[in-house]
């Protein structure tokens, strides 16, 4: 239970957020619809969306899926993943259980995105990968920028023969177009990188902890040049 006052009217009042999400719960709608973690002020009646840490979780198939509310400076968003990291480690060898896979992100389109690449069974790192190759000139579909565009995988495409990318304007985070990519080349690239110990121990250097994102890829690449 969090107590919330309107920035509208000044009100206070209880809510109560779902902060715990699993394959089994029902609030899958609201949170494809926007709605999850949202209330009506009782007082003015205007819409507040509740910013609270979202967790998902995943015992069968182990998967632990964190959103920060906001985003962190860098130094503290390194260390709270290596926190979760951690901690999820020491978790699985006390309890004798297979350590989940663990991924932390700093808005609810990259939550969205990183749940539905696992439930489609797809590796992001493979996904994120393959977003740095088509920032660096892998694509015929018109010039893309790490620094003014975004790629989020569309889950709403049904389409198993082709991976689909919704392009964003990183100033005003809107959609300006679709790339699209055959599932073809992912399914190769997945396969060369388990076949490939090279390859294998190259995208564990890539992606070392729970912060899977290209972003963070090329910070990552850019301060081993210096």
């Amino acid at each position: 239970m969090v107590t919330l006052k309107c920035p509208h009217c000044g009100e206070q009042f209880d809510f109560e957020a779902v902060t715990h999400l699993s394959p089994e719960d029902s609030h899958e709608e609201e949170l494809l619809k926007g709605t999850l973690n949202c209330v009506s002020c009782p007082a003015c009646q205007k819409i507040l969306n509740v910013p609270v840490r979202l967790i998902y979780r995943d015992t069968q198939k182990p998967f632990l899926l964190v959103q920060e509310p906001k985003a962190l400076p860098d130094e503290q968003a390194k260390a709270l993943a290596l926190q979760l990291d951690e901690s999820a480690t020491t978790a699985a060898m006390n309890q004798g259980v297979q350590r989940p896979v663990v991924r932390l992100v700093f808005s609810r389109p990259d939550f969205l995105e990183k749940l539905y690449l696992w439930k489609r069974g797809l590796d992001d790192r493979v996904i994120e990968f393959a977003k740095y190759q088509l920032f660096n000139g892998g694509t015929e579909e018109g010039e893309l920028s790490l620094g003014r565009h975004r790629l989020l995988f569309d889950f709403s495409q049904k389409d198993e023969s082709r991976l689909v990318f919704l392009v964003y304007n990183r100033q005003n985070g809107r959609p300006i177009r679709v790339l699209q990519v055959p599932m073809a080349e992912y399914q190769a690239l997945d396969k060369e990188i388990r076949d490939n110990p090279q390859l294998r121990v190259e995208i564990d250097h890539c992606f070392p902890g729970c912060r899977v994102d290209v972003d963070e890829l090329v910070k990552q690449l850019f301060q081993e040049k210096k």
